[in-house]
């Protein structure tokens, strides 16, 4: 109860102050975003140095540098990057122990969800449309609501004021081929943008290439005051993906199969479309209101041909004495599972300063919908045994479907001491607070208190504690097929996270330094068990989460054209198994994750030089068995040189080491794992006006 009256004296707080507060200046420019603001960690500019929370800011330059979205956020911060290792191939985030469920997706500042599985996929976005990525750490439910548990990842692209043109053409090992087309122009107010790509590989193993294709239509205007700006964009993401799925152990090769997989073949079709709109209003001395409406739908196709065996005995009586005989049956089975996606949303907010406080608030709706249809036939044959041979055939359809809406209501209230000289204020208190609306649910609170405590102008000690929730997914509450069954009467997961801060810099800027403790609790996980009554998985709440760590980062600028950056997390996270009360490690969770940078540009010729290490991981399977990974080393290096004014040459190298580290458990203790790409050579000619 406490809780939800924080949380609307809050809101009633921000809305009632925020009226009737003086105006300061906004921090944005009309363009550009500079490397030390950040828009996630309250969804307005916010100095990076102003945010409570952690927060790694991957800057175009440091995008440009590397391959992949994926490959540029590895291990960015310590994040923990996860994927069966194809490119194209489905890639989740991990931070801080948490799962990729407990983390929030935003492009552009709106929320991406997944309502099946929760989470999302860094693969559905492609790294030459982000202009920069903004990782805010710790429960940030407060300003955005369920599953910011363990922090948000914002994706932003550029704006179509920026007048470019950028054609670049890519190829390398296994068969990899990428061209994009980016183009934006500005015509008096009005900005009017384009970005096209498509991307093809054949990736290391059988039955694992990709094709995709992402088209992206964008329009910016922009007031001659700049007090006006209307965003509105459409996108286009198309894919066809192979899932050739863990590598089995010899032995267990199925009878119709091959060494690459325990299914014959899989395949996954992305067809995802969405609708974007936003209003911004900037008083001249500091007001700011914002608008936001989105629309994106997303269909999957999963095709799959598996094969099941089955061993058992007979016994001929018609012999003298009676004979036990081995038969096998090896059945091949056709899947398609189609799941249609719908999510639409309407934000406001808006916030304003007076003095020493600054104030927002804000409202969100989100709807989201899933249909969810499965389709299997078979057909059997005895391949060995006295009842050879006979045949016969079945098959099964399933449906199920099921919507949420959510209505949020969020205030935030800063007070802070006057700033000195442009510089930060010496102590800033943060209060901020939501209350979520689900029908049929008990209304959810969360909330966030900061404080930050400047001593001097290059340092300053940061006290954060949150309390933040996931839903449980459209899937986890109505599934109903073969497998799976759904329970509505499933409670959120909720955190209770508090970390401290230190953070400081030289007194020239070359040196910046943070290093944060946290303490994180998760409690009532949703885990799937077999239930023997329904002879399918149920999920229910009956698990918890603890992790407790250092989370540290370094920069430092060696010379005007050498710098490096590092950053890791050294943690340990437990959690307890079947409702157990011990508590084990918990799964594929890595004790320690690092990446140090080594970035540097002498005229025509730039480059980076990279190196990722995780330590090695453990993980439960379905079975009750456990499986390990080792310790692993990535090495990557980027050598660019400027052939003229407009024409540039890059050559890029991943996974130097060639470790083809498996990044992905498989689901039984038979398969060994999803193995890796390995060492991959990128080169790309790019031409920009």
């Amino acid at each position: 109860m406490w809780r939800t009256l924080f949380c609307v004296s809050i809101v009633i707080a921000a809305s009632t102050m925020g009226a009737a507060a003086r105006d300061k200046g906004s921090f944005e420019s009309p363009y550009h975003l500079s490397d030390t603001i950040v828009v996630a960690a309250n969804r307005f500019c916010l100095p990076v140095e102003q945010s409570v929370w952690p927060v790694t800011v991957v800057t175009s330059k440091n995008l440009q540098s590397q391959s992949t979205l994926n490959a540029a956020l590895e291990a960015a911060g310590g994040v923990d990057i996860r994927t069966p290792g194809g490119d194209g191939a489905v890639a989740t985030l991990s931070n801080w122990g948490v799962f990729n469920r407990h983390m929030l997706l935003l492009y552009n500042g709106r929320v991406v969800k997944d309502y099946s599985l929760g989470g999302f996929n860094l693969s559905d976005f492609s790294l030459e449309e982000v202009e920069r990525v903004e990782i805010v750490k710790g429960p940030q439910s407060a300003f955005y609501g369920s599953d910011a548990v363990g922090g948000v990842v914002n994706l932003m692209t550029p704006s179509a004021l920026a007048q470019r043109l950028k054609i670049s053409a890519q190829y390398g090992s296994l068969n990899y081929r990428k061209y994009h087309l980016d183009l934006a122009r500005r015509i008096g107010a009005v900005g009017v943008g384009m970005f096209a790509e498509h991307a093809g590989t054949d990736n290391r193993r059988d039955n694992s290439g990709m094709q995709r294709t992402v088209i992206r239509l964008n329009s910016d205007y922009l007031s001659a005051d700049h007090r006006h700006r209307l965003s509105v964009s459409a996108r286009i993401f198309d894919d066809s993906l192979g899932v050739p799925g863990p590598v089995p152990d010899p032995a267990m090769i199925p009878v119709y199969g091959n060494s690459e997989s325990s299914s014959l073949t899989s395949r996954q079709e992305d067809d995802h479309h969405s609708f974007d709109a936003q209003y911004r209003f900037s008083n001249d001395r500091g007001g700011e209101a914002q608008l936001d409406l989105f629309y994106e739908r997303k269909n999957l196709n999963y095709f799959t041909l598996y094969n099941y065996q089955s061993y058992y005995a007979t016994i001929d009586s018609s012999v003298l004495p009676a004979d036990t005989q081995l038969n096998i049956d090896s059945i091949d089975v056709h899947s398609l599972s189609v799941y249609n996606k719908r999510s639409s949303g309407l934000s406001g907010r808006f916030m304003a300063s007076g003095g020493v406080l600054t104030s927002a608030a804000g409202f969100d709706w989100l709807s989201g919908f899933l249909a969810a249809t499965g389709a299997d036939s078979s057909i059997g044959t005895n391949v060995a045994g006295p009842a050879t041979p006979y045949s016969y055939s079945y098959g099964t359809h399933n449906f199920w479907a099921g919507r949420q809406n959510q209505f949020d209501l969020w205030g935030n209230l800063v007070l802070q001491t006057a700033n000195e000289g442009g510089h930060m204020s010496r102590l800033a208190i943060n209060l901020s607070g939501r209350l979520q609306f689900v029908r049929s649910r008990r209304t959810q609170p969360s909330y966030d208190v900061g404080l930050i405590f400047a001593p001097g102008r290059a340092v300053s000690v940061k006290l954060g504690h949150g309390y933040a929730f996931r839903l449980p997914t459209l899937a986890e509450q109505f599934a109903d097929d073969v497998y799976t069954a759904g329970n509505a009467r499933l409670d959120p997961e909720t955190a209770r996270t508090t970390q401290i801060t230190l953070a400081g810099r030289s007194t020239h800027g070359t040196v910046t330094a943070e290093v944060t403790l946290f303490h994180q609790q998760i409690n009532s996980l949703i885990q799937y068990s077999y239930n023997p009554t329904l002879y399918r998985s149920v999920p229910s709440n009956v698990e918890l989460l603890r992790s407790v760590g250092i989370d540290g980062k370094i920069g430092w600028r060696v010379a005007p054209f050498v710098s490096c950056r590092f950053g890791g997390v050294l943690q340990r996270a437990q959690q307890t198994v079947d409702s157990g009360q011990s508590k084990v490690d918990a799964f594929y969770v890595p004790d320690l994750k690092w990446r140090f940078d080594l970035d540097w540009s002498n005229g025509r010729l730039s480059g980076n030089f990279s190196v990722v290490y995780t330590s090695e991981r453990t993980t439960r399977l379905f079975d009750g068995s456990r499986k390990h990974l080792d310790k692993v080393y990535e090495l990557g290096m980027t050598v660019a040189a400027r052939l003229g004014e407009h024409l540039s040459l890059r050559a890029m190298g991943n996974d130097l080491t060639d470790e083809r580290q498996p990044d992905q458990f498989g689901f039984t203790a038979a398969d060994r794992d999803y193995p890796g790409l390995g060492r991959r050579v990128i080169l790309e000619i790019r031409l920009s006006l």
